[in-house]
């Protein structure tokens, strides 16, 4: 299974060791870094990450423990890691009190590193429930234009079963919308531009509604709005249609750009659309 982080830090050198360390573990993604106590907890219930990673002060490590409990009430199935150079037994056995499941030395050791990744997973395993849908994610994909990616994309979405989403990536010519017969008003670059605020309301208005079972996430509406969509912003938009709907499927350009390798990377099942000739 895929283990999804958040990060909270005030020390730039911790988040960045903790960053290079999630990159090269298998089958696990960060989601964003938190700086301050309310935009933790507010990504958390956003988020609904496998763990987070809370950095405890050196100074004053009551702050964090506070936050963990906090935490710990608003999203019993959010593990909790702390991690500190301080690897003092009253300080574990405080964070251990606080809520926190696990404590990761800094600077990172190789082999505890990997303890506490399995140790998530078993929680993550654990605390699986039904009433945490995680969709499956599907991705259209062509090596050249004009293969009929699109086609194939909408038509797939119009045939699934259960209530399912096409999300075109296209970001600056996108033209899902035109082969459903919807006029969006909402793309992904409303997703990007109201981050901080996002909510189920919010995020089901700028959904484009097509039938009871079928849904868009229309390119942006303005070629140049593609340019505020970022590769983490990519990341982090798929996780949460993934909690909304049984399955997603992704319209995606035929170029291998940062925004369509994120999407991919994140995507269950890769469809390629070949065609007879040459370049396809």
């Amino acid at each position: 299974m895929s283990l999804t982080f958040l990060i909270f830090s005030k020390n730039p050198e911790a988040s960045n060791e903790l960053r290079a360390a999630l990159s090269t573990t298998t089958n696990s993604r960060l989601l964003g870094e938190c700086a301050s106590p309310e935009r933790l907890l507010a990504d958390v219930v956003l988020l609904r990450p496998s763990a987070a990673i809370v950095v405890l002060s050196e100074d004053n490590p009551d702050r964090e423990f506070a936050l963990i409990k906090k935490l710990i009430a608003s999203s019993p199935d959010t593990a909790v890691v702390t991690a500190s150079p301080d690897t003092s037994s009253s300080l574990i056995l405080r964070s251990m009190r606080s809520g926190a499941h696990e404590f990761l030395e800094l600077p990172i050791v190789a082999d505890d590193f990997r303890t506490v990744m399995d140790r998530i997973r078993e929680l993550s395993l654990a605390g699986e429930s039904t009433s945490r849908k995680h969709g499956r994610v599907v991705a259209v994909f062509s090596g050249k234009g004009g293969a009929g990616v699109s086609f194939f994309a909408t038509n797939l979405a119009a045939a699934m079963n259960g209530p399912t989403l096409i999300a075109d990536l296209n970001l600056q010519a996108g033209d899902a919308a035109s082969f459903l017969g919807l006029d969006a008003k909402y793309s992904v670059a409303d997703f990007v531009h109201n981050r901080a605020r996002l909510d189920d309301a919010l995020i089901s208005s700028f959904i484009t509604v097509h039938s009871p079972g079928l849904s868009l996430l229309a390119a942006p509406l303005e070629a140049h709005e593609a340019e505020d969509v970022k590769p983490e912003d990519i990341t982090e938009i798929l996780h949460l249609l993934r909690q909304r709907f049984d399955c997603t499927v992704l319209d995606l350009p035929h170029t291998f750009d940062s925004a369509t390798v994120a999407a991919l990377d994140v995507a269950d099942d890769i469809m390629v659309v070949l065609t007879l000739d040459i370049p396809g």
